[in-house]
């Protein structure tokens, strides 16, 4: 919401992960994959949240977080091993409706990502040694 976008890479005994807050799609996904990948796995915002909040006016149409297909792009460009998809609800309560997501997006990511692509349930874990 005007912020400067922030990620994650992160190493640790062997698997390198990636992970994207609610980043919007932007150019240096080529430039953090020439420093950092391949990665093992990649955590991408795919809500394609467009936010109508007071004290953001006029709203903007574009969304403040990447689509599914976006989210799909950027774990291709960054070479993730299984890129899984955040920071959406299958259903938005009611009280946020000034917040509103893309209509499917797990479906969409899954989509668009193919193989690349790991849905874990809600609580879970990906191992990417075990995921698949």
């Amino acid at each position: 919401m005007g912020g400067p976008q922030l990620n994650w890479a992160v190493e640790a005994d062997g698997p390198r992960v990636f992970h994207d807050g609610d980043t919007i799609f932007h150019g240096s996904w080529w430039l953090i994959a020439r420093r950092f990948s391949p990665f093992d796995s990649a955590f991408l915002p795919a809500n394609g949240a467009v936010v109508d909040a007071p004290h953001l006016q006029p709203p903007s149409p574009p969304p403040a977080a990447m689509d599914p297909m976006q989210a799909a792009a950027a774990g291709e460009i960054l070479d993730a091993q299984y890129a899984a998809p955040m920071h959406y609800e299958a259903e938005q309560p009611d009280k946020v409706a000034n917040y509103v997501e893309a209509s499917d997006p797990e479906n969409e990511f899954h989509t668009h990502a193919g193989r690349r692509a790991h849905v874990s349930p809600l609580g879970e874990w990906l191992d990417p040694a075990h995921a698949g």
